[in-house]
Formats: structure tokens, C-alpha cells, sequence
């Protein structure tokens, strides 16, 4: 069975393809959802049938976790420069704001964010009021991370988040007061639990997070599990998403995960938006099953992970270089800095003489002595491979 978990952890529609000639779906279905819960972690927390929710460490589940935990003790980000890494940080969160809110459909730019953002220009409509109130949320954490998520610090973002762009029949004290509907523009697509269930729900969810007694729920796991659970109860009448995305990003920053102050998963996510849809669909549809949202969420972390580190090098790493240059009173010359430029642009793992000759249009005792300087001011690393010397970027 556990071929049906690993690597792809498969929904009844996927099963259908892999049955074999004789098999039924109904009780190949059955004997998969059977095995799953076997094997499953069973969670404090009740979905609108009164079941408990549960999740399964699938071998993928637990690599992507243990890969996640690994690059976040690395964090790259830390050996920054103070002024360079503030500079990421802002830059980060403004992607985190911006698309927090395309997620939900807001309209603007991301040009105009930044004009609100770095030069404190008043929002002209709703939509740029959601990108604003993202960003004043996420600074809000920032600086109250030593607040556990608690009801109150949830509704002290939830109304950061909202603010001014709510209807007058969606404001109210704490949580909805009656049903209501997820749509597309075609059709209903989620009925959350009844408003009378929402209060006992919520206070579910925040006694789960408040403990840490159950040491196979990882804190990466804990955060899925309350981003997927916060959406699946869906307490108010709007901005659920947004709230659900600035709470998470605030466990996990109170969890030692620095880390995730350097990037912005919303962004990945808005690229995906049918696949975080469907993925919270999959977990509601099939048993309360929270694996299919867990997978999906992680193989975001890590592609966020990915492109915020190749957008980095681009960005910052000619900054940091120079910075360093700066402030060890080094000097380079105009070719030299044309090869950093293309090694950054073009991500080269290393370049060789014949390279430098050809990018300046230079002699090679002219390349020799611009590479051995490099390599003296340990900008560049020098190594032999064969008859050849590879000059290897040393912060690349």
C-alpha cells in the first residue's frame, strides 16, 4: 500500500488510473484509506462530521520536513551584512504582502506596493488597502513575536489584516455570526462549519498549538496543520487566508525559524493558486485527510526556498561582495568586476583563463595577473582540475 503514499500520495480520481484489471475502487479505496489511518497521526481537532482530522508521515512528508529543518539551520541569510540583510527582510515581506493579497484576488502592482510601503503612500482603493494592511500585519509580528497565538493576538491581526476593507454586514466583535459560502465565479466551491461550531473549533486549535506533547508533529507540520485548519473552519466572513498566512509565518518565526524572514511562500503560492485550492479540497473531500495540503504546503517551502536563493545571488550577492570590498579597502579594476557581474548573472559554478581572455579582450599574462589578484584578496578561490586552474566565486 505504501506504493499509493510515496511519492505521490494519491486521491480516489489517481487510484482509479492504477487499479488493476479485476479491482474494484470502492474496496481498493477502502483498504487505502484503512492502511492510511493505520498508519496515521490522529489530531485534536474535528472536521464537520465530528471526526477527528489526521495526518500521515509519508517517507516523502518526512524528507521534505527534515530538508525544510536543514536549510533553516544553514540559513544562508544570517552571514549577511546587517544593512544587506534588512534589505532582504523588507524585500520579502513586501512580496509577502503583495502576493498574500493577489491570492485573494486583490489588483495592483507590485511597483505600487512598494511606492506605499518605502515611501508611505496612502492606498487609493480596497485593493491596495489589503496589500497595505498585509504589510503592517507582518510588521505588527515582527515586533511582538514573544506573544503566543492565542485568540487575542488573532484577532489583533485578523483586524490589522482587514482594516477598512470589509462590508458593513462582515464586521463584528470575534468570529461570523451565520453561514456562509466560498465561491468561484461559477459556483459554490466550500461550506465551512456552522457558525455555532466556529467558537469551540477555534479554541480546539489554539489549545493544540499552545502544547508541544506530541513530538511526531514536527513545529513545520504544526504550522500546515494550523494554516489548513485556520481555512477549514473558516471564522470570518473574509480575509481567513490572509490571517491563516500571516499566523503561520508568525509560529514559525516564534519556533526558531529565522529562516522564513527571507522569503515569501505567498509568492510561490500565488503562482500555484489551483494547486493550494485543490490541495485544501483533497484534505476536506477525502476523510480529513491534512497529508494532501501537508505535501503540497512543504513542496512550496522548498521551491520558495529555491527561488528566493537564485533571485538572491542575483540581487545581493554583488552587494554583499562589494560590501566586503568596501570595507577591507580593496581595490578592483573595471575588468574585474565585468567577470563578477557575468559569474552572478550567469550562476557559473567557476570560470577558466581562457574565459577572462575572451570576456575583456585581454592577453593571457594581463587575465593571469587580474585572476591572481582575485585570488590574493580571496574574492576568488583557485583551483587545479587536470592540466587547468578553475576560479571559483567564493561567495557563490
Amino acid at each position: 500500500m505504501e506504493k499509493y503514499n510515496s511519492p505521490n500520495y494519491m486521491n480516489k480520481t489517481d487510484l482509479l488510473y492504477r487499479l488493476k484489471p479485476g479491482e474494484e475502487l470502492e474496496v481498493k479505496w477502502n483498504e487505502l484509506l484503512e492502511y492510511r489511518k493505520q498508519e496515521a497521526v490522529e489530531l485534536p481537532l474535528i472536521d464537520q462530521k465530528g471526526k477527528n482530522i489526521f495526518v500521515v508521515l509519508s517517507k516523502e512528508l518526512k524528507e521534505r520536513i527534515a530538508l525544510i529543518d536543514d536549510l533553516a539551520k544553514k540559513n544562508i541569510f544570517e552571514e549577511l551584512d546587517e544593512e544587506v540583510k534588512r534589505n532582504v527582510v523588507i524585500d520579502a515581506q513586501t512580496d509577502e504582502a503583495f502576493y498574500s493579497s493577489v491570492i485573494e484576488g486583490a489588483h495592483t502592482t507590485k511597483k505600487r506596493t512598494k511606492q506605499m510601503i518605502e515611501n508611505e503612500v496612502k492606498p487609493k482603493n480596497k485593493d491596495e488597502k489589503m496589500v497595505f494592511n498585509n504589510y503592517q500585519a507582518l510588521f505588527y509580528i515582527l515586533g511582538n513575536i514573544g506573544e503566543a497565538i492565542s485568540e487575542e493576538v488573532l484577532l489583533k491581526i485578523y483586524n490589522i489584516v482587514t482594516n477598512e476593507t470589509l462590508d458593513k454586514d462582515e464586521i463584528v466583535a470575534k468570529y461570523r455570526l451565520d453561514q456562509n459560502e466560498v465561491r468561484n465565479l461559477e459556483a459554490v466551491i466550500y461550506v465551512p462549519p456552522e457558525a455555532e461550531k466556529v467558537q469551540e473549533m477555534m479554541d480546539s486549535l489554539f489549545e493544540f498549538m499552545s502544547k508541544d506533547d506530541d513530538e511526531r508533529i514536527h513545529p513545520i507540520l504544526k504550522a500546515v496543520i494550523f494554516h489548513y485548519y485556520f481555512v477549514y473552519v473558516h471564522p470570518f466572513y473574509d480575509g481567513n487566508g490572509r490571517t491563516a498566512r500571516a499566523l503561520t509565518y508568525m509560529y514559525l518565526l516564534q519556533n526558531g525559524y529565522d529562516f522564513f524572514k527571507y522569503f515569501s511562500i505567498s509568492n510561490i503560492i500565488s503562482e500555484a493558486r489551483g494547486s493550494y485550492y485543490k490541495a485544501i479540497k483533497n484534505s476536506e473531500d477525502y476523510e480529513s485527510d491534512v497529508t494532501y495540503f501537508a505535501l503540497f504546503y512543504t513542496k512550496m517551502i522548498l521551491d520558495s526556498i529555491k527561488k528566493v536563493t537564485g533571485d538572491f545571488k542575483k540581487q545581493y550577492l554583488k552587494k554583499v561582495i562589494y560590501s566586503e570590498i568596501e570595507h577591507r579597502g580593496l581595490s578592483i579594476n573595471d575588468r574585474q568586476e565585468k567577470l563578477i557581474d557575468k559569474v552572478i548573472k550567469f550562476d557559473k559554478s567557476f570560470i577558466d583563463i581562457a574565459f577572462y581572455i575572451k570576456l575583456n579582450k585581454v592577453s593571457q599574462e594581463t587575465a593571469r595577473k587580474d585572476l591572481s589578484d582575485l585570488v590574493e584578496m580571496e574574492i576568488f578561490s583557485k583551483k587545479k582540475v587536470g592540466r587547468k586552474f578553475h576560479y571559483i566565486l567564493k561567495n557563490n
